[in-house]
């Protein structure tokens, strides 16, 4: 029988369950840290998992949490919810959510955000235009619809727009054959993941084409593009010659990227965590380092990965087609496997590994923070429902929905007394 078979079978015997359960497969001396998961299926869940493999902390997150991580001793995570309008929310260390942000033009995206040293956010976002395409392409529509045109911006902590960056205004979609450019509709772009790189440009990852483009930070224009249709470097040492629909490009401290590489287009199709060495005056990049799950899985979407300071590797393996749930998994430099963990159920866009933690009492139900859940709490729960607040921060999700449905009301109340009376 076959791991993936395995996991199946895990997932029948332990049974149906809301909650973001998982097995442990192996656990042999991972890099100590929490982890870092945002997990989605019939509920979506924002979870903290500390190196005992034990939960730390656990929201019922609803709209909350997409590319829940930590950066610079915040943690940010993505809002979709549509009536607020969908924006991004930075929290501190106390569970509160101290700052909100969004770009002023398209729709804000979810896929990644960078909070800088001096405070500065790095976030992205969608425009669409109608464009002339008979102009551009043989057989292009005269009033297509050209949708997912990227946009990125940086604010400073005080909101000021820094930097827009379009790219329809320095990238030439006629150029992307890849794409059906004779439809009436056309999806450029999807990014999804933005890096600073050590000369403080921006390297980001356009899954739609398969491509990593390094973009000037102050210009804007573009200093070279890796991968895809538009591909300027020359790859050597890979036997599939490249990339297809990755996540996460990441400058590792050596001057090497890393990425999660889907693998959707590569034949056969197969995933994989790769590293390669670039150099970017002479247009090379040779591939170093590479890893394969050992049933050889092919994420169809999501995906992450991470070098830690030891140098093993977290890998999220994403939306594994045929395996109900998330596979999590931490490899030393060697290949060797040290940690897997197999969600039921749930699945993970991004996971990330950090030394971050809350510095205020974790007891859940102790609102007051007096470490001790008593009267007091009760009253701080029931005023708290009486108000009629529908919109919950993670500090109240995490203090008293006792039981994690989202919702704070009376059966949260019932459940709060029965812990004081016990």
């Amino acid at each position: 029988m076959n791991r993936k078979n395995l996991y199946i079978l895990l997932i029948i015997a332990l049974g149906f369950s809301n909650l973001p359960d998982f097995e442990i497969i192996t656990n042999n001396n991972p890099y100590s840290e929490n982890i870092f998961i945002h997990s989605t299926g019939f509920e979506n869940y924002m979870t903290i998992i500390n190196p005992d493999l034990e939960i730390y902390w656990q929201i019922n997150s609803n709209k909350l949490g997409t590319d829940f991580k930590e950066t610079n001793n915040k943690i940010s995570y993505f809002n979709k919810n549509p009536i607020e309008g969908s924006h991004w929310i930075i929290a501190n260390n106390q569970m509160q959510e101290e700052d909100s942000v969004a770009c002023t033009s398209g729709l804000t995206d979810y896929h990644d955000i960078r909070i800088i040293d001096n405070g500065n956010y790095i976030i992205q976002s969608y425009d669409s235009l109608f464009v002339n395409m008979s102009n551009l392409v043989e057989g292009g529509v005269p009033g297509a619809t050209v949708k997912g045109i990227l946009r990125l911006q940086e604010f400073d902590s005080n909101h000021n727009l820094l930097f827009d960056w379009l790219a329809f205004d320095h990238l030439n979609i006629a150029d992307y054959t890849n794409l059906n450019l004779t439809n009436p509709q056309i999806t450029w772009m999807h990014g999804n993941s933005i890096e600073i790189d050590f000369d403080n440009n921006l390297i980001v990852s356009n899954r739609r084409s398969s491509e990593i483009i390094k973009i000037n930070r102050i210009s804007g224009e573009i200093i070279w593009i890796f991968g895809g249709p538009l591909n300027q470097f020359e790859i050597s040492n890979d036997l599939l010659n490249g990339f297809s629909k990755q996540h996460d490009v990441r400058r590792l401290t050596n001057g090497n990227l890393l990425l999660f590489d889907n693998g959707n287009e590569h034949q056969p199709a197969i995933s994989r965590v790769v590293e390669y060495e670039i150099n970017e005056i002479n247009k090379t990049a040779a591939l170093v380092w590479e890893f394969y799950h050992p049933d050889q899985f092919l994420a169809l979407a999501m995906g992450s990965c991470q070098r830690l300071p030891n140098q093993n590797t977290l890998i999220n393996w994403g939306n594994v087609a045929g395996l109900n749930g998330a596979n999590i998994m931490e490899v030393d430099y060697e290949k060797n496997i040290v940690l897997e963990l197999q969600f039921l159920y749930h699945n993970s866009y991004r996971v990330r590994k950090s030394n971050w933690s809350f510095n205020i009492p974790m007891a859940i139900g102790d609102a007051n923070l007096d470490e001790t859940i008593n009267i007091l709490d009760i009253v701080y729960q029931t005023n708290y429902v009486l108000s009629n607040v529908t919109s919950h921060t993670i500090f109240n999700l995490y203090k008293i929905d006792l039981n994690k449905d989202n919702t704070i009301n009376v059966l949260d109340i019932i459940d709060l007394v029965n812990i004081v009376l016990s």
